[in-house]
Formats: C-alpha cells, structure tokens, sequence
C-alpha cells in the first residue's frame, strides 16, 4: 500500500507516492539523510558567521592576512585568526576540516569517501581525536568510512553543531579583545539602528538602544557616552540632547 492509502486523512499525502515498505526503509536510515540535511547547513551557518567576522574587521581598518589568496572556507579560519594575532585552535580546526570534507562529499560526490576526507582524517591528532571520539558515542573518526561510502548518524549532526559552536565562541572571545570600545559602541549602534522601529531622536530610541547592547553585547563595557558618540558619528542621532 502507498502512504496516501495508509495515512488517508494527512493532508497532501499523495504526494509522496511511496510503498509503506520503502517508507519504512527511509525511516531506518533516517539519520543518515537528516545528517546530509543538517552537517551542510551548520557549516553553511558557520561559514557566514566567519565570512561576516572578516568583513567587520575590515570595516574598522584592519587589513586580513591572506597571503594573497582568496578567502574560502577551507582558509577562512586561518585568516581570521592571524589577523586577529592569536593561534588557531588546533583539535577543534581539525574537526572542523572533517567535517568541511565530509560536508563536501556529501554535496558533491553523491556520499562518497574522496580522499580528501581521509587525509583529514589521517591528520588528527590525539587530541582532535579524542575529543571526536567524546561527542561521536567513542566511535573513532575513521567510521564515517564504510567501504568508501558515508556512514552519516545523528552524532554527526552533533558533531558539526558543537565544533562550530566552539569555533564561534574561540572567534568571539579574539574578537571582543581585538576591537576597541568604541569601536564596538559603533557596531552595537549600527546593529541597532537597522532593526529598531523607534523613531529616532526620541528618548524611548534611546532608551532602548541602551537596552538592546546590554542585551546583546555584554560584557564588552560600553558606556552611554561611547554610544552616544558613535550615534552622532553614524548620523542616526541629530538632536541636540541626548537625555531627557
């Protein structure tokens, strides 16, 4: 029987013409084509995050090493990280090749195993591996490799989440650092300003960009004298007074 013939009263149904015999393999290997869904999309995210990082410090005059080649994903990283003056975080960017390379079989060798993937495989440490090992159910990185195909599961899905999340929080804690006070009351202004619906000029826009960067960006102890400065310098406050 088809799905529509078993499940009549699910709304568009039919339009998964499959046997529930098929259904039902597709429901075994679930992992395997959530995983082929989710690890692209994280690493797409993650992707962005980094690619907009770059741009900002380029935006506030810093100039990116890249040793005159263009910035892609499998360089992204090591870019920001010179520039920013400070080590790459060697067992989590070792991970993270893994899965770029996983990533890329995925989406463009149809779940085969390239060589590539191996190599990166091959060039984790004992560290990188260990900790692959903590999030992947103590399974070693070479199990993704089943007689040259992907063997993709959920943790997988959790591997890329908690590797670009580590990342993230690696780049932010460089980055806070990096960018001066100031420099930061400018982004928070911006960010602000191109979301708020208060009219400007008006106490309650005021208010509620102090609120807004208490919110967002803790931590980095911005003062409403900076904001205010780098409202006026940004042309998106022109009253004369600022408080009430």
């Amino acid at each position: 029987m088809t799905l529509g013939q078993v499940f009549p009263a699910v709304e568009h149904i039919g339009r998964f013409n499959l046997r529930s015999d098929d259904a039902r393999n597709f429901l075994l290997d679930a992992d395997y084509h959530l995983a082929s869904v989710a690890v692209p999309y994280a690493l797409a995210t993650h992707e962005d995050f980094v690619m907009s990082t770059l741009d900002l410090l380029n935006a506030h005059g810093r100039t990116l090493v890249t040793h005159g080649q263009q910035v892609r994903a499998w360089n992204m990283h090591a870019v920001l990280f010179e520039t920013l003056g400070v080590p790459e975080p060697d067992e989590w960017m070792q991970s993270f090749h893994v899965l770029r390379e996983l990533r890329n079989c995925i989406t463009h060798v149809g779940g085969s195993v390239s060589s590539r993937l191996r190599d990166a495989i091959a060039a984790m440490d004992s560290a990188a591996r260990a900790g692959w090992e903590r999030i992947n159910l103590g399974l070693p990185p070479e199990s993704i490799n089943q007689n040259g195909r992907l063997a993709l599961t959920a943790e997988h899905i959790f591997s890329a989440f908690a590797v670009t999340k580590r990342l993230g929080r690696e780049i932010n804690t460089a980055i806070a650092i990096e960018l001066s006070k100031a420099e930061w009351a400018t982004v928070a202004v911006d960010d602000f300003a191109g979301q708020t619906t208060k009219p400007r000029n008006s106490s309650g826009w005021r208010r509620a960009l102090l609120g807004f960067t208490r919110q967002h960006y803790p931590g980095l102890g911005i003062v409403e004298s900076e904001l205010e400065l780098a409202a006026r310098t940004r042309g998106v406050w022109t009253r004369h007074r600022w408080s009430d």
